[in-house]
């Protein structure tokens, strides 16, 4: 990429993400949850084109569940940049070409925010440092700054808080992602009713320094499975169908399993598509990514 004209598009391809484990440890006093988890970024990627230039900031995406203009994390990423920057006049056209299901506990969303972010600090000559344009992305959404520093990362508070970690370098990831969208608003929105039920309130003494023992699992599962028990159905079929363990992303509700053999991880697919449960899925199969998408 070429800064030295900013008439020039820019293309970026943004990767999705997945969790390998999420605690939620409480409620915090400002409403949000307080969590760990560990995330890795994966070889399954949106598309996204930005020209730089006029004085306004466009959005438009390929996909008729994912919203354009104002509504976008996108259109919220370059605003909070600009005004960051005191420059009000910059704008620029944003594209995006949808890959990663959205709904689906993949961050796609964020990892366009963060690639967004970090090609518009440039065309736009900003300027800022990484440990900069990572504090303007907090203020974006949870996930993103993860995106600007990856592949792989333990994540902690809201889950901006993020410390590196080594990436996953072989095994394959099969992603099952069924007709069902579930906004993460949603989700932990249902985690907070349990949660404030039980009286399970965040507190800093007491929290995890690490994942320790538990090293995979999603906490969110207790709060989706029972209100999608076809989710449940098809962890269980990766399993049995050769993956090493198998959770779902996120808020969901895409699934996945990993598996040590591409063969095998190509065979479950076959079954889970020809069953009557997977027959309407999306199925994806990815590799974990070992160097981040934005130096």
């Amino acid at each position: 990429m070429s800064c030295s004209d900013v008439s020039d598009p820019v293309l970026l391809k943004t990767p999705a993400k997945l969790n390998l484990c999420l605690r939620i440890l409480g409620l915090r006093a400002d409403g949000y949850h307080e969590l760990i988890t560990w995330m890795q970024q994966i070889s399954l990627y949106d598309e996204v084109r930005i020209e730089p230039g006029g004085k306004r900031i466009l959005v438009y995406a390929d996909q008729e569940d994912v919203p354009g203009g104002r509504e976008n994390i996108v259109h919220r990423a370059a605003r909070v940049l600009r005004e960051v920057s005191g420059r009000k006049a910059l704008g620029a056209r944003i594209y995006l070409k949808k890959n990663i299901p959205a709904g689906a506990g993949l961050g796609g969303g964020s990892g366009n925010a963060a690639g967004v972010l970090w090609a518009l600090n440039r065309v736009w000559n900003i300027g800022m440092d990484k440990t900069e344009l990572c504090e303007v992305a907090a203020r974006v959404g949870s996930d993103v700054p993860f995106f600007l520093d990856g592949p792989a990362a333990l994540c902690r508070g809201r889950g901006e808080r993020v410390v590196a970690k080594e990436s996953l370098r072989s095994g394959w990831f099969l992603l099952v992602k069924p007709p069902v969208t579930l906004p993460t608003k949603v989700v932990y929105g249902w985690s907070r009713e349990q949660l404030g039920r039980e009286e399970r309130f965040f507190d800093e003494k007491n929290a995890p320094a690490r994942l320790g023992r538990y090293e995979y699992g999603n906490d969110l599962e207790e709060i989706v499975f029972p209100r999608f028990p076809a989710l449940k159905g098809l962890c269980g079929m990766l399993v049995c169908y050769g993956a090493v363990r198998a959770m779902m992303s996120g808020s969901g509700s895409t699934v996945f399993g990993f598996f040590r053999r591409k063969k095998d991880a190509e065979r479950a697919a076959i079954r889970i598509k020809k069953s009557k449960i997977g027959g309407k899925c999306e199925i994806f199969l990815t590799t974990p990514l070992e160097d981040t998408c934005f130096l």
